[in-house]
């Protein structure tokens, strides 16, 4: 599974593959499952979001318990959308992106592991070297950086269909016990696991300046660029910084307050 580029034409790129059973699947494009109240007043918004969350909880990469299952099937026969995706925010890992399997190198090297990204968090379930099984969550607030590196090409062999893949590697550091530590994931789908980083970053950036009433947005003077340069400043290093600006709009700019009424 890989995430389509902007510049893509998913037509070209299906045919390309040259796999077989290879689809073009349609999924919303935002980490944090609250953003779905944004798009209720929407029929077709709620129709794709509620297909999303049946193909998910049946593939197992949302967890409803027992519970919930049966509530959500009661909702499903009464065909309640809108309920049902109420109650599928309180399933464990619901909107969450599951990557395929890939290994890790921690609690030790060579450990597999299966991720869910979702929500401001990475969670991983790593099966150990006596064949049990551990999760661990990684908090986006708590990631410092991440690189991506390519380690080479690897050649799949599946009966008689022969696959190029990039072998690549995803590491990040995260602060624990007040400490730094790189951790290091090898998955050819590390180039999807990094936008999805970025997206989390981006949206709780997003949320935190609305919730900001301190946030500033500096508008630049004539002649100079037009990016708006956002200032930051960091108070806490496991925690994404609040902003703080004000709005400026240059004098030359603001053609408006020269206009009088016999202009009109």
């Amino acid at each position: 599974m890989k995430k389509l580029a902007d510049f893509e034409l998913p037509y070209v790129s299906l045919r390309s593959a040259g796999m077989e059973n290879c689809k073009v699947g349609l999924r919303k494009w935002y980490m944090d499952p609250s953003l779905d109240s944004m798009l209720m007043d929407c029929t077709a918004a709620v129709d794709l979001i509620h297909m999303q969350a049946l193909q998910d909880i049946e593939q197992e990469w949302a967890k409803p318990t027992q519970a919930q299952r049966q509530k959500l099937e009661a909702l499903q026969k009464e065909d309640n959308q809108t309920k049902f995706l109420e109650l599928s925010q309180e399933v464990r890992h619901y909107g969450y992106l599951q990557l395929d399997p890939c290994t890790c190198d921690y609690p030790e090297p060579g450990c597999g592991a299966v991720l869910s990204v979702g929500n401001d968090e990475i969670s991983c379930c790593i099966t150990l070297p006596d064949n049990q099984t551990q999760e661990i969550i990684f908090q986006m607030s708590r990631v410092k950086c991440w690189k991506v590196t390519f380690l080479g090409t690897l050649l799949d062999v599946d009966g008689p269909q022969r696959t190029l893949n990039q072998n690549l590697e995803l590491r990040f550091q995260y602060s624990e016990d007040s400490h730094w530590q790189w951790f290091v994931i090898y998955t050819k789908q590390a180039f999807l696991l990094s936008s999805c980083l970025k997206k989390m970053i981006s949206e709780k950036t997003v949320k935190l300046a609305a919730e900001n009433p301190e946030m500033q947005i500096e508008v630049p003077e004539q002649g100079k660029s037009k990016k708006c340069h956002i200032q930051q400043s960091q108070k806490d290093s496991s925690r994404f910084p609040p902003r703080k600006s004000k709005i400026e709009i240059a004098k030359a700019d603001c053609v408006f307050g020269t206009i009088k009424e016999e202009d009109l």
